[in-house]
């Protein structure tokens, strides 16, 4: 069964920046990853970080459902990804199953926050095994 873990951020950190720490950790185990974001604007944005992230660092990325290990999309299907979903959009995409282990980042803008709470219910309700952290109180680089 899909594992979801809720990070909760600052109002103030950059969360494209702990997006590349989260991609990061994933390919150093070999993970595959889909983040999905809002828009192809954000895409380009994540895209252009993790090209920047670190420079001893190489994260293998693209643009599109087809890229692998870390494909960056805004598109409505997941392509043969299966692995690691982080959804940075507010909707939980009806697919979202298929992956062993989903991460949702929660931004403390009330109207952020509370599409989040609402899919941290819609994840309890449906008995799927649930992690919250809690870093708020954290320095992302």
């Amino acid at each position: 069964m899909t594992k979801v873990t809720f990070y909760k951020l600052a109002s103030n950190a950059p969360s494209l920046q702990f997006v590349c720490q989260l991609i990061k950790k994933a390919c150093a185990i070999q993970q595959q990853v889909l983040c999905l974001v809002d828009d192809n604007q954000i895409a380009e944005q994540l895209d252009q970080l993790l090209w920047e992230f670190e420079a001893e660092a190489f994260l293998p990325h693209g643009i599109g459902i087809n890229q692998k290990p870390v494909a960056i999309s805004a598109e409505t299907e997941p392509g043969d990804h299966h692995q690691i979903l982080i959804n940075l959009q507010g909707e939980i995409p009806t697919w979202f199953s298929r992956f062993e282990r989903v991460i949702e980042l929660v931004q403390p803008e009330s109207v952020h926050e509370q599409v989040k709470r609402e899919n941290f219910r819609f994840y309890k309700e449906r008995g799927y095994n649930l992690d919250f952290h809690d870093i708020s109180g954290r320095e992302i680089k």
